[in-house]
């Protein structure tokens, strides 16, 4: 019964570790993402204001 209880114990530790995991992947991926956009903006922004002064 210990050892049945035990394994129930560590699949609901291997669960809880699993999602901890693909909710780290998902912020990664977010912030990522958000950080590719922001490098893509900021380099049509100075192409922007080279544009300008041209």
């Amino acid at each position: 019964m210990k050892f049945a209880f035990m394994s129930v114990e560590l699949f609901f530790i291997m669960q809880i570790s699993f999602f901890a995991k693909v909710i780290l992947f998902l912020t990664l991926y977010c912030i990522s993402d958000l950080s590719i956009k922001n490098n893509i903006l900021r380099k049509v922004m100075n192409r922007a204001h080279r544009a300008k002064k041209i």
